[in-house]
């Protein structure tokens, strides 16, 4: 098998099952503080790798402007990992996951105002086919009256859902500010410099002294997300340096699937039954399929990927 093929498997796989461990520990933290500890980890994690291998910037890169574009690149973190999670306490993994799919919309818009950035034909077809599979979920939820019946409120999920989108908009400036800064930082010092940043500015509104009081699970738990959110970039990374970026992103397309089917299997191991939010109707499936399948042609498309940084 192809190691690039692979580690794009195990990315989608790491990305795919994230929000349903997150869901879980959202039962007793709060997204502020589990984020700030995924981000704690992550940058001792990296900040580590970069003392090891003493590959720092020189201090002729660090501008007033090149530092304001890192402070942005934390904010836009910061709001990306804690909307993505105010969003998932209010919706199930597999709404979250799939609205977190218009990220890359948002990218190419942003990439073609700021940057001129050519939008091809394919993009703007996949892209339609996307908008078209985000309409017929959302509007599958309402198809079938028993799910509808027994899902979330309407109100209460649209806010769910429009936290989501918000969060794929920080993800997208998140993703521009790092195209602006690549000619003068590696990807990693950037990914540290947003992880370290982040973290300082969501530590004092965090309440880390509540993890104390976790349960066995709810711990190991937290622990898979705070080392799934460093070995999931990790291969990310690595995928596209072994394999061409448009095909890792086709393969990482396939992530909101990885979602629907790990949380119906880990609902059916906890409770032993599967809430009826958790069962799409054939609509909904529908739409699911469409919006991969438009990424993955609007992934094809792109001849050269900006790094991709998920919740």
């Amino acid at each position: 098998m192809n190691s690039g093929f692979a580690l794009s498997l195990i990315t989608a796989f790491m990305w795919g099952v994230l929000p349903v461990f997150l869901k879980g520990i959202l039962r007793d933290l709060d997204p502020i503080t589990i984020t700030w500890a995924r981000l704690l980890f992550a940058t001792i994690t990296v900040g580590g790798y970069h003392a090891w291998s003493g590959k720092w910037p020189s201090s002729g890169k660090f501008s007033g402007k090149n530092i304001g574009l890192l402070a942005g690149v934390a904010a836009a973190m910061a709001a990306n990992y804690w909307l993505f999670l105010a969003g998932l306490d209010l919706v199930a993994p597999p709404v979250a996951q799939l609205t977190i799919q218009s990220g890359p919309l948002f990218l190419a818009i942003g990439g073609w105002y700021f940057f001129s950035e050519r939008i091809g034909k394919r993009q703007v077809i996949g892209f339609a086919v996307m908008l078209g599979g985000f309409w017929l979920f959302y509007a599958g939820k309402v198809a079938i009256p028993r799910v509808a019946a027994e899902s979330l409120s309407a109100r209460v999920e649209g806010n769910g859902i429009f936290l989501v989108i918000l969060a794929a908009l920080a993800w997208a400036a998140y993703a521009l500010l790092q195209k602006r800064l690549a000619s003068q930082f590696p990807s990693s010092f950037i990914l540290l410099a947003g992880y370290s940043g982040a973290g300082i500015l969501l530590g004092p509104v965090s309440s880390p002294g509540h993890a104390v009081g976790l349960e066995i699970k709810q711990a190991w738990y937290l622990l898979f997300c705070c080392v799934n959110t460093v070995v999931a970039y990790g291969c990310f990374a690595e995928a596209v340096q072994r394999w061409e970026a448009p095909r890792v992103s086709a393969v990482l397309a396939l992530t909101p699937l990885v979602t629907f089917v790990a949380s119906i299997a880990e609902a059916w191991i906890v409770s032993g039954h599967v809430p009826h939010e958790l069962l799409a109707s054939p609509v909904q499936w529908l739409g699911a399929f469409f919006v991969v399948a438009g990424s993955m042609v609007a992934a094809l498309n792109t001849r050269r990927s900006l790094s991709k940084s998920q919740v």
